[in-house]
């Protein structure tokens, strides 16, 4: 089974269909094109120059070829430092043993986000990902990177100011169908305080902690749910994504976080955290410079 896995991977890039963007560069057809405009947030409005960004979450399949790449290179020290660290799912599923052992490498789930890696490894696959694009576009100046705030929430909103989620002011489409891999808490869970006038989630109903706490049932597919109007796959929820910044930062929320964290503009839950995340994944964009 590892066996297959590993010749997939080699084949990814090579299979990979390509497109010419309005910048005039090849692009795995994965990628979109996010267009020039403004984002207003803060009071602020900034203007943000259109990117290219990957239309769904860096999915194992994607991760395992980069991974495979720098193992048959020797680059030993940048693998040791992009390998995938299993062993936290201790602290994320119900199934840790199981999630452990298949989630990174059975064919399984080779279409779900990439996850458990340190942010210093997403930006080691972003460095590789330049070096092989560059490979159809030898004379054009871009880059592979994280996005920033800024770029992931005008993408997140799609054009579309003001909205609170990717599609809109709702969590559920028209027919009451789930839009989003959150948390979902119930109304039972729901509490006002008498005393203060607040709503509150009911300490009885919440997860009690620790590694043996069940939780969100996990990711789904990387590209899954509907895409937002820019053509962008699980902006909120399923798993959170790292922006630029020192130190870790994320948005979108991931499978364990409620709806109100979820949020285009919510506060960043997993903002510092040291090391790898089973609730933290990545999708890169790119920019370009000129010819």
């Amino acid at each position: 089974m590892r066996y297959f896995l590993l010749l997939s991977c080699l084949a990814l890039f090579s299979a990979t269909a390509f497109h010419q963007g309005p910048k005039k560069i090849k692009l795995p057809k994965a990628y979109v094109y996010i267009p020039s405009g403004t984002y207003a947030a803060g009071g602020k409005t900034v203007s943000v120059q259109g990117f290219y960004m990957q239309a769904w979450e860096v999915s194992n399949l994607e991760y395992n070829e980069f991974l495979f790449d720098l193992k048959r290179e020797g680059r030993t020290e940048e693998y040791e430092k992009a390998r995938v660290r299993p062993e936290g799912w201790a602290t994320a599923a119900v199934y840790a043993g199981a999630m452990a052992e298949k989630y990174h490498q059975h064919p399984a789930f080779e279409n779900y986000p990439a996850v458990n890696i340190t942010r210093e490894a997403a930006l080691l696959y972003c460095q590789w990902l330049t070096k092989k694009l560059l490979v159809f576009n030898p004379e054009a100046r871009f880059g592979v990177r994280l996005p920033s705030e800024v770029e992931w929430a005008y993408a997140a909103q799609a054009g579309h100011a003001g909205f609170p989620y990717p599609h809109g002011y709702s969590l559920q489409d028209a027919k009451g169908q789930f839009l989003y891999n959150f948390r979902h808490i119930g109304d039972e869970s729901i509490h006002s305080n008498p005393e203060t006038g607040q709503i509150e989630v009911r300490p009885s109903a919440l997860v009690p902690a620790g590694p043996a706490a069940p939780v969100g049932l996990g990711p789904a597919p990387s590209k899954s749910n509907a895409p937002n109007d820019f053509g962008l796959y699980n902006m909120s929820g399923n798993v959170a994504e790292m922006i630029t910044g020192e130190p870790l930062r994320t948005k979108g929320g991931c499978f364990n976080s409620t709806g109100y964290d979820i949020r285009i503009d919510a506060p960043d839950t997993f903002a510092g955290e040291a090391g790898a995340s089973p609730y933290v994944g990545f999708r890169p964009v790119v920019t370009v410079v000129g010819k």
